[in-house]
């Protein structure tokens, strides 16, 4: 039998509040009733804060890739990416704001504007399928709506933050995955930060040397017991 050893491990703990945030969406979410169920909802939600978030970081250098791309349509992506100065762009005319201003064809030039993203994007889309969930909302009246409150959200990266909103997306996440399948849910960001404190923590240098070496650490988080049973098979390449 394998020798436990048991290793006392002081991890940060700290987390950034984003309720107000998360709130927000949720309740956007909550819109949805009707035209879909609630385990369906991030179907819609997840995409829509992806192109917020891209959007809002954009904004600054839109019109100006806009331009570069008007006056020469088949500029390579490099040239796109350092004007819009991230490595994707969006070349549409429409933002979700604009496509307020016309209500009748809102769901078409909602696809209009997904198509003006860089490739790169437009694959995270497809990935989601999220031109289908367009054509769901509009059918039931719901996108003009969730357009609207997207459009009024700030996820601008020098106000949201990569670490807040990191936290934010998985906060959104985690309540959508609470009655989801086993294997649907990611790994929260506290238990990978425990995992790499037990690793780094002092004492623990031998814990990846023997085969079959068994460690329990108590997460204080939950609070429950985690164990982690080394096998060199893990770690293969």
């Amino acid at each position: 039998m394998p020798k436990i050893n048991n290793y006392d491990v002081m991890f940060d703990d700290t987390s950034i509040d984003v309720s107000r945030e998360v709130g927000l969406v949720w309740s956007i979410a909550n819109s949805l009733r009707g035209a879909y169920t609630s385990d369906k909802y991030k179907d819609v939600i997840i995409p829509m804060v992806i192109i917020s978030r891209f959007e809002c970081a954009l904004a600054k250098t839109k019109q100006a890739v806009v331009d570069k791309h008007r006056a020469s349509p088949n500029l390579p992506a490099a040239l796109l990416e350092k004007v819009s100065g991230y490595p994707f762009y969006n070349t549409s005319d429409f933002t979700l704001a604009r496509l307020l201003n016309d209500s009748d064809n809102i769901a078409s030039n909602f696809e209009s504007y997904i198509e003006g993203f860089s490739a790169n994007v437009q694959t995270i889309l497809a990935n989601l399928d999220f031109k289908k969930q367009i054509e769901k909302m509009d059918k039931n009246n719901r996108l003009y709506g969730v357009v609207k409150k997207f459009s009024d959200i700030n996820f601008d990266p020098s106000t949201v933050d990569g670490m807040r909103m990191g936290y934010i997306f998985e906060d959104i996440i985690r309540r959508f995955s609470e009655n989801a399948e086993a294997g649907d849910h990611y790994t929260p960001r506290e238990v990978i930060r425990l995992l790499v404190n037990v690793l780094l923590a002092e004492g623990c240098d031998d814990l990846l040397t023997d085969e079959g070496r068994i460690a329990t650490v108590l997460d204080i988080k939950t609070p429950r017991l985690i164990q982690f049973n080394y096998s060199s098979a893990d770690f293969a390449a």
